[in-house]
């Protein structure tokens, strides 16, 4: 297998077709399988991935990294793909993500826009979250998005994977670990267009200061927040 998609499910059974019609319909010739470890969902979330082909891992819900890591213990593909369960790949995102990866260049970050936002949310994104996310891989400082991730499956194992023991900035934490297994690079052209439902529940104010926060927290050594409470 080339290429092994993961994601950590938790009754995602109202955007999950979406995301998973999205990824089987990628423009490449790469052979890829998708993995859910899903936190024991009482919806439809298990059937639907099913209906495609994903495979399943059950883990106890309430830790994303959890989730994450139980489905990249099951993955046999070579790149491991990062995704989430209720955003919108292009046809071309997984191999301009998954392309990069070899060699010196152990992982890649693509760019995030927002899944039918607004004039001024696409604007920002453009402007001003991505610029600023492309900045912190140039200086080793990285501002990740499980959401949209590739990397080695050999670094993912030599630097020990997602810590599943903690409830926020695991993706921060692998990116910074993997750079110190070798290249980590931002892909512009490797977009994934995200869920903004969680924005509308916190709104702007409560959404940028908590992850803002948390970015800070990490980078300086402090203890990261220990919930994120799932909104559906």
């Amino acid at each position: 297998m080339d290429i092994s998609i993961i994601m950590a499910t938790l009754n995602e059974e109202k955007y999950i077709r979406d995301t998973l019609g999205s990824i089987v319909n990628q423009h490449t010739d790469k052979k890829f399988e998708i993995i859910l470890g899903d936190g024991k969902s009482t919806d439809r979330t298990v059937d639907i991935a099913r209906e495609f082909k994903c495979k399943i891992t059950k883990v106890e819900p309430g830790v994303i990294a959890a989730g994450r890591e139980a489905a990249a213990k099951k993955a046999t593909g070579k790149v491991l793909v990062s995704a989430d369960a209720d955003a919108y790949y292009p046809p071309n995102w997984l191999e301009e993500l998954t392309r990069p990866v070899k060699g010196k260049t152990v992982a890649t970050c693509g760019k995030l826009l927002p899944l039918n936002g607004s004039r001024v949310e696409k604007l920002f994104a453009e402007k001003v979250l991505n610029p600023v996310a492309s900045f912190t891989y140039q200086v080793k400082i990285p501002f990740a998005a499980a959401m949209n991730l590739a990397i080695s499956r050999e670094a993912y194992e030599k630097v020990g994977g997602y810590d599943s023991g903690m409830h926020t900035a695991e993706d921060t934490d692998l990116m910074r670990r993997l750079m110190k297994a070798g290249k980590v690079v931002y892909c512009p052209n490797a977009i994934c267009y995200v869920s903004m439902r969680r924005i509308r529940k916190w709104g702007y104010a409560k959404y940028l200061s908590f992850h803002t926060a948390n970015f800070i927290k990490y980078h300086v050594g402090a203890k990261v927040f220990e919930v994120y409470e799932p909104i559906r």
